[in-house]
């Protein structure tokens, strides 16, 4: 189990890296140069000026990358374990539901088997998809009414 969620952590800070700096470079030009204007130093323009408009935004970066490492299948089955039982220890193997539909999925013969399996896969995307539109709309909160930037 940790060694899974160290391979997460690991994935998904690509994600979360770059949304939040689109967030960060949202924060209006004006908001910057009005906190240095009233003599803030730097740091306190930083802390003050953008991360404080940025909040949401990076909240939402945050939680769209639990939203991809939520629908992480194959490095998560490949270091788990797989062994469905809940350990008390973190070092103890494990399974998740994306875990038990790659592995059991082409065993399903009986219909109930592959109803159940069906149904975990649902419940999975439920959780996923109002995980991303939870964190699209607290992105959406703050990087709305700002241009797209030109790729240079």
């Amino acid at each position: 189990m940790l060694t899974a969620g160290m391979i997460l952590a690991i994935m998904i800070i690509p994600i979360i890296s770059s949304i939040t700096r689109e967030v960060l470079v949202a924060v209006p030009h004006q908001q910057r140069e009005a906190a240095l204007a009233l003599g803030a130093t730097r740091w306190e323009m930083i802390r003050m000026g953008v991360l404080r408009n940025a909040r949401a935004g990076i909240f939402g970066a945050i939680i769209l990358g639990l939203g991809r490492a939520l629908g992480e299948t194959m490095a998560v089955t490949m270091v788990i374990g797989n062994r469905a039982e809940i350990a008390k220890s973190l070092f103890a193997p494990g399974y998740t539901m994306a875990s038990v539909i790659a592995n059991e999925f082409s065993e399903a013969t009986d219909d109930l088997y592959l109803s159940a399996l069906i149904q975990i896969g649902l419940a999975l995307f439920i959780v996923t998809i109002v995980v991303n539109i939870i964190a699209q709309l607290l992105v959406w909160t703050v990087t709305r009414g700002t241009p797209r930037r030109a790729s240079a």
